[in-house]
């Protein structure tokens, strides 16, 4: 995969999980959780700016010119599920899709690891840091809500 590519697939990939945690923002009380959907979405803001950046910079398209299942990404019907839950079972819920969300990141950053543009591989190797300690973080918290 090239930088061009993996900047088209992790900019729908942040922007799900910058939805997320608005999501959580608005239905959790949980202050952890709270918390780490204002860290991600901070985070994850500030990498799709730099993704965008690129593909302006090389004048490629925002997205794909062809549909590609991106591991991780949820389904609408996994989201609209989300939304409707409250209390402990949304925090249970949204843990449990955030972690599947940031693990399927990791798997498509493994994609870029041979590309030639040090750039590219400097902000994958961020992003797979970043979201290896939230998933070990997410983790710590699911097993406190059980």
């Amino acid at each position: 995969m090239n930088e061009i590519m993996f900047a088209q697939m992790m900019i729908p990939h942040h922007e799900q999980a910058i939805s997320m945690s608005e999501t959580a923002l608005k239905k959790s009380r949980n202050q952890a959780i709270l918390k780490l959907s204002n860290q991600i979405k901070s985070l994850q803001g500030t990498e799709k700016s730099q993704l965008a950046y690129w593909l302006k910079a090389t004048d490629s398209s925002m997205t794909m010119d062809h549909d590609m299942q991106m591991s991780g990404m949820l389904t609408t019907k996994e989201l609209a599920s989300l939304k409707r839950l409250t209390g402990t079972q949304f925090d249970r819920t949204f843990l449990q899709l955030m972690i599947k969300h940031h693990q399927g990141a990791i798997e498509m950053l493994d994609l870029i690891s041979d590309s030639r543009n040090a750039e590219a591989k400097a902000l994958a190797k961020a992003i797979k840091s970043a979201q290896s300690k939230e998933i070990t973080s997410m983790k710590l918290l699911l097993n406190k809500l059980k």
